[in-house]
C-alpha cells in the first residue's frame, strides 16, 4: 500500500522527465566541451556540423529548466531532513568521485583535495548547487504565495516575471540577477511557472501529448534557423539560453508532453531507481568527474568509427553507473539519519 501511494504521488511520467532532463544536462556539456561553439567560420565551412551542433543544443539546452519546472509543479516542503540530504548529497559525492578518480589512475590522493570537494562544494562547486539552495530556502516564501494567490494571478505574476527577464536579462543583459539563468533568480521564476502548469486550464496547455512533442521539436527547429540566420550575417545573439523565450517555451510544452504520457505501471520501479538518483549524473561529472567524464568523450571521438553513436551509449551508461553508485550514498545517509 505505501509503495503504491509513493509511487503514484511521484508519477512516474514527470519522474521519466526528470531522467531525461539529467541525460541531456549530459549531452548538452558534450555538446559543448567537445564540438565547441557554432561560428560565422562553421557556417561558410562546414555547415552541416554547424546544423548539428545547434540541433543538439535545441534538444538539450532546457535540461536545467525541466528540474526547476519540476519542483515547482511538485512544490518543494521545507524539511531539514532534506536540506541536509541535499548538502549530503553533494559533499558525499565530493569526496567518492575524488575516490574514483584517484582509482582510475587520474589523479593523486589528496587528503586536503577531499577536504575542499566535501565542505568548499558551495563555494568553488558547480553553480547549480548553490541556486538550487536558494531556491530551496525561498520555498517556502513562494509556496505561502502560490496557495493564496488564484490561477489567474498567479499566470499574470508569472507573465510578469518573464516579460521583466526577457527584457533586462536577455535582451538589454543589463540586470545582473538573471545572468543567463545561472542564478536562483531564474530558479524562482522556473518554481513559479511549475506550479502554474499545474493549476491552469489554458487551452493552449490542454492540447494532445502528440501536438506539445511537436511544439518543442518546432520551437528546437526555429532556433537552429535563427542561430544559422544570425551567425552567417555575424549578429552575436545568445540564442541558446536557459533565459531565451524560445528555450522557456520549449520546457513548457516539453514538459506538458511528459505530464500528459501514460507509463505503464511495471515500469515505475526501474524509472524510480534511477529518477531518484538523477542528480548524481551531474555530480559525478563535477569536480575531478569532469576530467573522466572528459577523457571517456575523447577516447571515443579519437578511436572510433561513428563516434556521435558511441558517445550516446557512452552517456547512458555513465548515467546508469552515476545512479547504481548513489545507491551507496543513499546507504550510508539512511544509516547516519538514524
Amino acid at each position: 500500500m505505501e509503495k503504491t501511494k509513493t509511487t503514484k504521488l511521484r508519477q512516474t511520467n514527470i519522474e521519466l522527465l526528470r531522467i531525461f532532463s539529467m541525460l541531456m544536462v549530459l549531452v548538452i556539456h558534450y555538446n559543448v566541451g567537445t564540438n565547441g561553439q557554432t561560428t560565422h567560420e562553421m557556417v561558410m565551412s562546414e555547415p552541416l556540423k554547424f546544423v548539428g551542433i545547434a540541433s543538439l543544443k535545441s534538444l538539450s539546452f532546457i535540461c536545467v529548466n525541466c528540474f526547476i519546472i519540476i519542483s515547482g509543479y511538485f512544490g518543494i516542503r521545507w524539511k531539514w531532513k532534506s536540506l541536509c540530504n541535499y548538502l549530503f548529497q553533494i559533499a558525499f559525492w565530493g569526496g567518492m568521485i575524488h575516490i574514483i578518480a584517484v582509482s582510475l589512475g587520474m589523479t593523486n590522493f589528496s587528503i586536503q583535495r577531499i577536504a575542499n570537494n566535501m565542505l568548499l562544494f558551495l563555494v568553488r562547486g558547480n553553480w547549480f548547487f548553490v541556486s538550487y539552495l536558494a531556491l530551496y530556502m525561498l520555498a517556502p516564501i513562494m509556496n505561502a504565495y502560490i496557495e493564496k494567490v488564484e490561477t489567474r494571478q498567479l499566470g499574470w505574476m508569472v507573465l510578469a516575471f518573464y516579460s521583466f527577464q526577457t527584457l533586462f536579462g536577455w535582451i538589454f543583459k543589463n540586470c545582473i540577477e538573471f545572468s543567463q539563468g545561472l542564478t536562483f533568480v531564474s530558479f524562482m521564476g522556473l518554481y513559479l511557472l511549475g506550479a502554474y502548469l499545474k493549476r491552469s486550464d489554458l487551452k493552449c496547455f490542454g492540447w494532445k501529448s502528440s501536438r506539445d512533442l511537436a511544439m518543442y521539436a518546432g520551437v528546437g527547429a526555429i532556433c537552429v534557423i535563427i542561430s544559422i540566420i544570425s551567425n552567417y550575417i555575424g549578429f552575436e545573439k545568445d540564442i541558446y539560453s536557459y533565459i531565451s523565450p524560445l528555450q522557456i517555451l520549449q520546457t513548457i510544452y516539453l514538459f506538458l508532453f511528459f505530464k500528459k504520457i501514460h507509463v505503464r505501471s511495471k515500469y515505475d520501479k526501474l524509472i524510480l531507481f534511477f529518477s531518484t538518483s538523477a542528480f548524481a549524473a551531474l555530480l559525478m561529472h563535477s569536480w575531478d568527474g569532469v576530467g573522466i567524464y572528459r577523457f571517456g568523450l575523447l577516447w571515443i571521438d579519437n578511436n572510433l568509427s561513428f563516434p556521435f553513436v558511441f558517445t550516446m551509449l557512452y552517456i547512458v551508461v555513465f548515467f546508469v553507473v552515476a545512479c547504481c553508485l548513489d545507491k551507496i550514498r543513499i546507504l550510508v545517509w539512511n544509516r547516519v539519519y538514524k
